[in-house]
């Protein structure tokens, strides 16, 4: 293989002007999940409710954040097989929220997989860092052979007129976005609903987050020995939100709710052990939680080698 010329890696000034593609690969289990980096987005302290402001300070400068928050909060996707089937967990941002997002496409093709070979996309909820990019700038389908998999409660939500209607700033902004989003695949015949419980793909079961939004959802996959749960906004700052679990945001449709669920998951991941894919967490954003003396702890998954199949 040839080696890259300096031009492609080196500024003018001789010096490294850009990141590695935005992919990595994470075995659980029997399963190599590819997380694909659709950005990043400022996640501000001031959207966070339920501790003091010096309380959540303390919280971010425990993480080496800044007071004004993480301003460069990972989107993560994830790719997987399962079925026979490749799927998709969330889409990214798309055009929805400018530059510093939208880069799902580009960071897909560098994993090796073109959107022609996804056959099902998973979306958590229908908010536009996670939807958004399941159209082109034009509105046609990001993803031509895929089908769109979405809570039953929350395209009841978003996706209904009457609700639309009586929306107001920027939940009146969300419900237009998940409307375009959608369009091509409701016009193609490829979107569907499912209930917690169910399984949307085979090996994929619909996991209850709901709070966050109306059918916020996670998916509990299943590596064959070890399980690995997607979600995707039930954490937005994991340096606040796992010591304060109780801290909620402006963002959050039902905050009580979204309190609960963010509580009753961590209870069952501590009971089950089951390893954690987060849309928010620091890239690759693939993990465990440690509990110990009353608090919870990220623990990012190592970078590891690949064993050949």
């Amino acid at each position: 293989m040839a080696e890259p010329s300096n031009t492609e890696i080196m500024s003018p000034s001789g010096t490294i002007s850009a990141q590695a593609p935005g992919f990595a690969r994470t075995s659980v289990g029997a399963i190599t999940v590819t997380t694909v980096y659709d950005g990043a987005l400022p996640i501000y302290a001031a959207d966070m409710h339920g501790e003091s402001p010096e309380r959540i300070t303390e919280l971010l400068a425990d993480g080496f954040l800044p007071p004004e928050g993480d301003l460069l909060t990972a989107v993560n996707t994830f790719l997987f097989r399962s079925g026979g089937r490749t799927v998709l967990v969330d889409a990214g941002a798309g055009t929805s929220l400018g530059a510093g997002t939208g880069h799902l496409p580009e960071n897909l093709r560098a994993a090796g997989v073109s959107p022609e070979q996804v056959d099902d996309v998973l979306i958590t909820h229908l908010h536009p860092d996670h939807v958004s990019g399941l159209v082109t700038a034009d509105g046609a389908a990001a993803f031509p052979s895929a089908t769109v998999h979405v809570s039953r409660l929350d395209a009841h939500h978003w996706l209904n007129d009457a609700v639309a209607a009586s929306a107001e700033g920027v939940q009146a902004q969300i419900h237009r976005w998940a409307v375009r989003a959608l369009a091509p695949y409701r016009a193609g015949g490829r979107f569907s609903t499912f209930a917690y419980g169910e399984r949307p793909v085979p090996g994929v079961t619909a996991v209850d987050l709901h709070g966050h939004t109306p059918g916020h959802s996670g998916y509990l996959v299943d590596g064959e020995g070890e399980q690995l749960l997607l979600w995707g906004d039930t954490m937005h700052n994991h340096t606040v939100q796992l010591r304060a679990p109780h801290v909620a945001m402006d963002i959050d449709s039902d905050r009580r709710g979204a309190r609960a669920a963010r509580k009753r998951i961590l209870a069952e991941i501590r009971t089950q052990g089951w390893v954690v894919g987060a849309a928010h967490l620091p890239f690759p954003g693939i993990g465990r939680i440690r509990f110990r003396d009353g608090e919870a702890r990220w623990v990012p998954a190592p970078y590891r080698p690949l064993e050949s199949a």
